[in-house]
């Protein structure tokens, strides 16, 4: 039997009035008096009123830093615009001549969709697959800007063998690390992923952009046959912005939208004729989510919880 559950949208507030001389992912010389400056100097809760001293992405863990409030001037970067109080938004100065903009750039959802998981044979191996489609438009009035997904992932895959015996194949949940990167290739550094070209100022573009998750069916682990395979995960999706990675001392990757949110439950065994099929599934459609984190934050990635068995 199916089930396929609807997360409820997040509702819809009014707009936020917003300094448009301040721009999320930027990098603004911090104008305030030691005493008000003080709060700032620890990092949770900059991040509170919006702005953090560094905010560093790598495949193994994500960081971020408090401002520090000692440096002349005192710098720190933008990461949410809407979170920045009166008093901090006007004692932020940015470099001379920097213009204002007219709006902040957007990432439109338009239409997401996602087809039942299915087993295909790809290179002779079994592989169930499923894979969310998301169409998007992405508009740039206020600044040039790469636009890129960070992807975080709580699984865990399990394969059952003829003996009964139970083997993780994935399993982010037992060293309480929380959600992890999502990370496929050994040889691959970067934990934000670009997902369309560098678009420049002013410009607006419709595209789709898929994720597929797939999961080999092996014929046997540690020389036993594999009788069933099950998967139990939940995604969380991070639309990353950053007007140039190449000048990490002036921009960071920040949020451009809500993080998205899907998961799927699923198990697969194989049949009396040699076919894997799937006997039970249930999925959570893509959504847009205001429980989620605001911010991806993790401490390790999907190689480093998998399991080193012999297949």
């Amino acid at each position: 039997m199916d089930y396929i559950f609807q997360l409820p949208l997040p509702p819809r507030h009014p707009p936020v009035v917003r300094d448009i001389r301040v721009f999320p992912g930027h990098c603004y010389r911090i104008e305030l008096p030691e005493a008000e400056l003080n709060p700032l100097a620890v990092a949770d809760d900059a991040l509170q009123h919006g702005l953090v001293g560094a905010y560093r992405l790598a495949t193994d863990t994500s960081e971020i830093e408090a401002i520090n409030i000692l440096d002349q001037p005192t710098l720190g970067f933008v990461w949410d615009a809407d979170l920045l109080p009166p008093r901090i938004c006007q004692a932020l100065q940015g470099e001379a001549g920097q213009p204002r903009g007219a709006d902040f750039n957007h990432l439109n959802l338009l239409d997401t969709r996602m087809a039942a998981p299915e087993v295909r044979l790809i290179q002779n191996l079994p592989t169930l697959i499923i894979c969310p489609r998301f169409e998007l438009e992405w508009q740039t009035p206020a600044h040039a800007g790469q636009l890129g997904i960070v992807q975080l992932v709580e699984s865990t895959r399990t394969a059952v063998l003829a003996n009964g015996e139970s083997v993780a194949l994935l399993d982010t949940e037992s060293g309480g690390n929380g959600p992890v990167l999502l990370l496929n290739d050994p040889a691959d550094s970067a934990a934000v992923k670009p997902v369309c070209g560098f678009q420049a100022q002013g410009r607006q573009q419709r595209f789709e952009f898929s994720h597929t998750a797939s999961q080999g069916i092996p014929a046997e682990i540690d020389g036993q046959a594999v009788a069933s395979l099950s998967v139990l995960e939940k995604y969380t999706l991070y639309f990353m912005q950053n007007a140039d990675p190449l000048q990490p001392d002036r921009y960071i990757w920040v949020p451009v939208y809500l993080p998205i949110v899907w998961g799927w439950s699923i198990r697969v065994q194989q049949r009396y004729d040699g076919v894997w099929d799937v006997f039970r599934r249930k999925l959570i459609m893509p959504t847009p989510s205001t429980e989620a984190p605001a911010l991806p934050r993790w401490r390790t990635n999907t190689l480093r919880c998998r399991n080193g068995a012999e297949i």
